[in-house]
């Protein structure tokens, strides 16, 4: 029985850290995509007294003009007095960003366009702007946060548990160490019994994640977020496979090369 709770014991430890991982890298990708479709529909407008092709700002990733054509027809039906075709009109431009700015990265290029003689306004909306951005950025530190505190504690445990099962094989190690064995040899009960136990874990990690992200929530999360998201299972399987061997095989010679 103790011998089976101890096996449970690091089970659940490294799917702890399996899982983690795997949730820290799909939020990850979701914040990528996220930010990349808020960058696709965010624009800056700028109200310029001359036509212009480019800003010649680095983070501006081109100038798109707007037409004013339907509005002015709109004005027209309106005030029927006035001739607008004999009006000179401002140009309007939507400035296309590579990447979502942060509060100060936007507000030092509303001032950088404002220098330009030729921009009479800047339109950022920087209100709403901040707000997604620090809600982004503390979903992001909350995530890593996390991650990090559950691989530690469950490294931690692992370290502990196979530490326990040193002294069962102790006695066997000593001597073989006296003998001069290597280290993966005399610590092969150690190093199978983590193996085995990494497989166990990796293959119900695997299962949880595919039930997870074919969940109804996880769906309906990404249909809210309007954007396109797809798990490669293999890629997944093959990255957790690896983290698991590394974590197991650290972890055992640790424990192996450590004193009494």
């Amino acid at each position: 029985m103790n011998s089976l709770k101890s096996h449970i014991t690091l089970i659940l430890a490294l799917i702890s850290i399996l899982f983690s991982i795997f949730l820290f890298r799909v939020f990850s990708e979701i914040m990528h995509l996220y930010q990349k479709n808020i960058v696709d529909n965010y624009s800056i407008v700028i109200v310029s007294t001359s036509k212009i092709d480019s800003v010649n700002i680095p983070i501006v990733e081109k100038t798109i003009p707007i037409d004013t054509t339907k509005q002015l027809k709109t004005l027209q039906k309106k005030f029927k007095n006035i001739d607008f075709t004999k009006v000179q009109l401002p140009y309007f431009y939507k400035l296309k960003l590579k990447r979502l700015p942060s509060p100060k990265e936007l507000k030092h290029l509303e001032e950088r366009l404002k220098e330009k003689a030729y921009v009479k306004r800047v339109l950022t909306h920087s209100s709403s702007q901040t707000k997604i951005y620090n809600l982004l950025m503390l979903l992001n530190i909350i995530t890593k946060t996390f991650m990090v505190i559950i691989g530690i504690l469950g490294f931690l445990l692992i370290v502990k548990q196979l530490e326990v099962w040193k002294l069962l094989h102790n006695e066997r190690m000593y001597i073989m160490e006296l003998f001069g064995a290597p280290v993966w040899f005399r610590g092969a009960a150690l190093f199978k019994i983590a193996f085995l136990n990494s497989i166990f874990a990796l293959i119900i990690t695997y299962v949880l994640i595919y039930f997870v992200s074919n969940s109804y929530f996880f769906n309906m999360v990404i249909n809210e977020l309007n954007i396109s998201f797809n798990i490669d299972y293999l890629k997944e399987f093959g990255i957790l496979f690896v983290i698991a061997m590394a974590i197991s095989l650290i972890s055992s010679i640790l424990v192996v090369v450590a004193k009494k």
